[in-house]
């Protein structure tokens, strides 16, 4: 992580997240706090996977997202799927992975960009979906509602919620596919709000820790839940 930290254009990441924003976005503080967050969600996602042998898949994946997949793939020897749409921050994050990766002799991965129905009955037993349903580019409507921000001046004030609804819909699905149970999910408490009743459908029961840790770039309350078949 620290070479990786090193590598890193802080700049052009710093655009990514705001238009304002540049090297000034992520000064030392912001960095050391991306770093200490994700090395306690990636202790608690250690512990919560014991030690068992099997895959995750990363959906968004980008900067926060870059210890807990690391280790994951190379501490605990577990394959690891990472993707993300293809954008500044992917390629930065992918150009400074290639980079540590040449110099430490060892692969790291990258970032892929690609669907995330090309996972389909993969079988994975954990996903990480945080901040992903709540993104304020992607589904804007969708972010106002669920953070219950609609005609607040904090709103985006953008986008059709149905419309975001139902991609949403689309994008639960396809993880859903990619997964067998049980499992294990970490995202956060407001896109439980959309998973819980998309698991329910499919006869899955999410069972949600009291324990959460916030994000460090959002803040938002993540969770690793644990999503078995429903007793009947």
């Amino acid at each position: 992580m620290a070479r990786l930290e090193e590598e890193l254009d802080w700049e052009r990441l710093g655009r990514t997240y705001c238009s304002e924003g540049g090297e000034a976005f992520f000064p030392p503080a912001q960095r050391e706090a991306v770093r200490d967050v994700g090395l306690l969600m990636t202790s608690d996602l250690s512990e919560a996977l014991d030690g068992r042998a099997g895959g995750s898949v990363y959906v968004g994946a980008a900067l926060a997202e870059l210890a807990p997949l690391l280790c994951e793939r190379i501490v605990l020897g577990r394959e690891v799927r990472a993707l993300n749409l293809p954008n500044a921050e992917t390629e930065e994050l992918n150009r400074a992975l290639r980079v540590v990766s040449a110099s430490l002799g060892r692969e790291l991965g990258t970032i892929e960009v690609q669907p995330l129905a090309s996972l389909a009955g993969a079988g994975f037993d954990h996903a990480w979906v945080v901040s992903i349903l709540t993104d304020p580019e992607a589904f804007p409507a969708l972010h106002d509602e669920l953070y219950e921000r609609r005609g607040t001046a904090l709103a985006t004030g953008r986008g059709d919620l149905d419309r975001d609804r139902r991609r949403a819909a689309a994008l639960v699905d396809e993880l859903l596919d990619a997964l067998a149970p049980p499992f294990l999910l970490t995202t956060t408490d407001e896109e439980l709000a959309l998973l819980v009743p998309a698991c329910e459908r499919r006869g899955l029961r999410l069972a949600i820790p009291d324990h959460a840790r916030l994000s460090a770039v959002v803040g938002d309350p993540v969770r690793i839940c644990r999503a078995g078949r429903a007793s009947r």
